[in-house]
């Protein structure tokens, strides 16, 4: 779950569907080389897949007691966080291997500096998952492919955690100093996010082929009722919210 706090209420934006935001970004990227890919169809399916995991865990949230507020993603409980990655890249894999290779890589990547005994434990079961899918379905495009759909998953949480119109010095720190992941298409520019308004993100340089909108659906779930009741009925009775965002060159 994202869990963005203001002050009478939590916005919570289920994983999966911020996964949703990250394919539609794919689906509009600049690259038109990218769909000549004998991939590309297994690539949308990772994108699009590489939340599921997050499904039944943000179907049924849980309360960060020290914090008092719903836990995230970024902080919830790492031993039942990994058994969920787990189940979840299977889940997908079972769909199409190269996909459950990706989201698996993917997943590995948050916890290759980790020393905890669970994420040493984690590591080693999915390089022996990679070992498999890789004699299932292989490709050169491999490193490539995790950068998109990191990138992807980067900008959607740009677009899901920060305040619609947060000016530069307002912004979560992730991502202030521009995205992670450069393309040759883009002569390796490091590519630059903010909002020009309050649901206008500009790019600069501009990935996708053409201003791209997108409605993220949310949950505005109030605290009073947080306190008065388990954050799971809370999050279920919560209101239904929206954000409305183009993101724009």
């Amino acid at each position: 779950m994202i869990v963005n706090e203001y002050k009478s209420y939590f916005e919570m934006i289920p994983q999966h569907e911020h996964a949703r935001i990250s394919y539609e970004i794919l689906k509009n990227w600049g690259d038109h080389s990218l769909e000549k890919s004998p991939l590309w169809e297994a690539l949308l399916l990772a994108v699009r897949e590489h939340d599921r995991a997050w499904i039944p865990l943000d179907a049924s949230p849980i309360m960060n007691k020290q914090q008092n507020k719903p836990y995230s993603f970024t902080d919830f409980p790492e031993k039942e966080k990994m058994t969920a990655y787990q189940q979840g890249i299977q889940t997908v894999a079972e769909q199409n291997a190269y996909s459950g290779l990706l989201n698996s890589l993917h997943y590995a990547s948050f916890f290759k500096n980790s020393t905890s005994k669970d994420a040493v434990s984690f590591l080693k079961e999915e390089e022996k998952r990679q070992e498999k899918l890789r004699k299932l379905q292989t490709h050169s495009e491999e490193s490539f492919h995790l950068r998109l759909l990191q990138f992807c998953d980067d900008l959607s949480l740009y677009a899901c955690m920060n305040d619609p119109g947060a000016r530069k010095d307002e912004e979560i720190s992730w991502f202030k100093n521009g995205f992670r992941h450069t393309f040759e298409f883009l002569d390796y520019k490091t590519i630059q996010a903010q909002f020009i308004s309050t649901n206008e993100i500009q790019l600069i340089p501009f990935p996708l082929r053409s201003l791209l909108k997108v409605t993220i659906h949310a949950k505005a779930v109030n605290k009073t009722e947080i306190a008065e009741e388990k954050v799971e009925a809370a999050y279920q009775s919560g209101e239904e919210a929206v954000r409305n965002l183009s993101f724009v060159p």
